[in-house]
């Protein structure tokens, strides 16, 4: 989708606004719509609907026709964030910005394109932009392209960030977490621009002294990190068996960590080492791509999926190597292993004994809407960080973070 005069959606100011309005070659488009602050409420759902339903635009409320500056005493960001959540189904990703043009306030909403259409109003019909205008799709076999194009759309997702299936028989892999997140952007271009210029030189250096034995390298289009630190005895590893980072050029990611435990006849799993290295990809992914957030993230589409290859009981603390760096946290460790006793003694020994996945099927949302419901705020840092959590990661963290004693960090 275009920016406003050329400029980022956060960092638009009021003189962008009447720059475009002044404009001799903008007028009502594809992407814009003005509307004076008597419009309805039916009128404006029918162009979020239609804006959701194609490729995204801005609405100006409190503008005319002919591109004046009227101003707003009707509307107001409350009732604008109101309407939309009562009206669309489902909501669509959204953002309003007050404006104060020639002394007289105006609103511009940001509709997004839909990672979910068809975005229906509440009287039952569904609306697309042509040209300039917003009309209601009559025709059975344009409905039937819209939810083709989510379905297809979706399936793209899917496959763009899904890792195949590990498919040998490893004896000390008792499975392994995978998960990924395609990113829509309002600009790509500008993750190209970014992704291009990575200097994986200087984040190598970065890395040192953290870990050894890691790679990171350019493979094809992508950029590749590997931890380092499994082998076989002469030969390297099948393909996809290992713990790594995929990082693609417009900002998506997957990425695999493997369940280990080389003792066979301990089928216990230390949960703590793929908190580590997942603590570690989000790391790595933060150097090259923090700058595009969140100003060019419109919204991303996540999965992770936990894989059993044999029964495990997963558990959590901080090995002996650990303690020797970071010997301060000997006590902490204690408590932890006391509260999973405690734990033991009253539920049984936690065994992991199936797949799973988040969602069952498909993929989630994760953009500015969906934030704000989980009263998340919507900066740089907390998104990478929603993107890279993962609920498979708390395996055995439950009886020891809800225990008063392990309530420290």
């Amino acid at each position: 989708m275009i920016n406003i005069n050329g400029t980022d959606w956060l960092a638009l100011k009021s003189n962008d606004i009447i720059a475009v309005l002044s404009d001799v070659d903008v007028d009502e488009s594809f992407y814009f719509e003005f509307k004076d602050d008597k419009v309805t409420t039916k009128k404006l759902m029918e162009e979020v609907s239609a804006l959701a339903n194609t490729f995204g635009g801005y609405i100006f409320i409190g503008i005319s026709d002919d591109k004046q500056i009227e101003g707003c005493t009707n509307w107001n960001e409350q009732r604008i964030h109101t309407t939309i959540h009562d009206s669309i189904t489902p909501t669509p990703s959204f953002d309003v910005k007050r404006f104060t043009c020639n002394s007289k306030t105006i609103y511009v909403i940001k509709i997004d394109e839909g990672a979910e259409p068809p975005y229906i109003t509440n009287n039952g019909k569904i609306y697309e932009r042509l040209s300039s205008g917003s009309f209601a799709i009559k025709d059975s076999v344009r409905l039937s392209q819209i939810y083709n194009k989510r379905e297809q759309q979706l399936a793209k997702f899917e496959k763009k960030i899904s890792i195949p299936p590990i498919s040998e028989k490893i004896n000390n892999i008792y499975g392994y977490i995978d998960t990924g997140f395609a990113l829509v952007l309002s600009d790509i271009h500008s993750a190209f621009d970014v992704f291009n210029k990575v200097d994986l030189k200087s984040i190598a250096k970065k890395l040192t002294g953290d870990m050894d034995g890691f790679n990171i390298a350019n493979v094809g289009n992508s950029i590749v990190f590997t931890p380092g630190g499994l082998s076989t005895k002469g030969n390297l590893l099948p393909a996809h068996t290992n713990n790594f980072l995929e990082i693609m050029p417009d900002g998506s990611a997957r990425m695999r960590i493997l369940l280990l435990n080389n003792d066979e006849d301990d089928s216990t799993v230390n949960m703590m080492h793929a908190s580590v290295l997942l603590k570690t990809f989000k790391e790595v992914y933060t150097y090259v791509f923090e700058k595009i957030f969140p100003s060019k993230m419109a919204y991303a589409k996540k999965y992770e999926s936990l894989t059993v290859r044999k029964q495990f009981n997963p558990t959590l603390f901080y090995d002996d190597e650990v303690l020797e760096l970071f010997p301060e946290i000997k006590e902490k460790n204690e408590k932890m292993i006391s509260a999973t006793k405690k734990h033991q003694k009253l539920v049984g020994i936690d065994t992991v004994i199936t797949d799973d996945r988040i969602p069952k099927t498909g993929l989630y949302t994760i953009d500015k809407r969906e934030m704000e419901k989980w009263n998340e705020e919507y900066t740089a840092q907390s998104i990478i960080d929603e993107l890279f959590f993962s609920k498979f990661i708390s395996l055995g963290v439950t009886p020891t973070m809800t225990d008063d004693e392990t309530q420290d960090d």
